[in-house]
């Protein structure tokens, strides 16, 4: 079975998109590549230990967009946790939190009321080991373009050992147990079709983008036929959201700015479950995860803009 294709189309007009907004597949295709050339000039010409800091701003958002996303946490709350001195502030205010008896000042008091102790604990936990992740597997530069020969199971069970240090029990192990989706009931596939599942999965996957001619139309295809399959497939008993970016990133890192941070507003956790439900609950041929290729695309755009607008560069276009 080819669980990586790209025969099906971009949808003519997404579901969660406003009707005056009329941009579409193509318009995100050109404007990414175009985007991606005004940021690769730039990078060109500039020294490394100066762009080091736009490149930790990225990964701080990033942060913010996945946790706020899989924890169902508001953006703007995980984002007053580590918008000073990065999470190590936040990691101070969870100590207050949990240990301190002295009177705690206004942010503190709220996230106390937020957040139990225990959580605090875990979230705080959970930022660290994500943000450990992604300095472990991407370079400090925007396009990597990473080796798929890393590409491997192997890489996505370390990945899953790192994020769920501590915090999530058997980290880097495949599930042994039935499990299902919490919003639906919906059930992954058996613990005892894994291993050879993923096998065929990654070979896929490294087959398909190791390809010199791959474009960026088709890339987002693969992608999210393997986003869609690997959340199908389910290997891990928890932490497979966040496993499953940081491997989209490395397939895409030809593609996008890394990592790719997969967060369109507030609406982001309701359309992307959708996006996945449409997918998933479609897993046999014919396998089309359009809605999800849309929402991947559009996000790549969106992370490529972001890194423009904060960087100040001139995107206007010329042609």
């Amino acid at each position: 079975m080819a669980f990586i294709h790209s025969n099906f189309d971009y949808l003519d007009k997404v579901w969660w998109k406003l009707d005056y907004d009329d941009r579409n597949a193509q318009y995100f295709i050109s404007n990414t590549k175009r985007l991606q050339q005004v940021i690769s000039l730039y990078v060109y010409n500039e020294e490394e230990h100066f762009l080091k800091g736009y490149i930790d701003l990225h990964r701080e958002r990033y942060l913010i967009a996945c946790i706020s996303t899989e924890s169902n946490i508001d953006f703007n709350v995980v984002q007053q946790m580590v918008k000073k001195s990065w999470f190590k502030v936040f990691l101070s205010y969870i100590y207050r939190i949990i240990f301190s008896n002295i009177l705690l000042g206004p942010f503190t008091r709220l996230a106390s009321i937020i957040f139990k102790p225990s959580q605090s604990s875990h979230l705080a936990k959970k930022v660290q080991n994500l943000h450990d992740a992604i300095n472990d597997i991407f370079p400090s530069t925007f396009y990597p373009n990473l080796p798929m020969r890393r590409f491997t199971p192997l890489l996505a069970r370390n990945l899953h050992k790192q994020v769920g240090k501590g915090i999530i029990d058997n980290a880097g192990q495949y599930r042994t147990i039935d499990v299902m989706s919490e919003q639906d009931n919906f059930v992954y596939l058996a613990p005892n079709l894994i291993k050879d599942k993923i096998e065929v999965l990654f070979r896929q996957c490294r087959k398909n983008f190791e390809r010199e001619d791959l474009e960026l139309e088709e890339a987002v295809k693969f992608g999210a036929c393997f986003l869609a399959h690997f959340l199908y497939i389910h290997p891990f008993k928890k932490g497979n959201g966040r496993v499953a970016r940081l491997l989209l990133s490395y397939l895409l890192s030809r593609f996008t700015v890394m990592p790719l941070s997969l967060y369109l507003g507030s609406k982001t956790r309701k359309v992307y479950l959708k996006c996945l439900r449409e997918a998933t609950w479609y897993h046999e041929p014919p396998f089309k995860p359009d809605a999800l290729a849309n929402f991947i695309l559009e996000n790549i755009f969106a992370t490529a803009y972001h890194i423009c607008v904060v960087m100040d560069l001139n995107i206007q276009n010329k042609d």
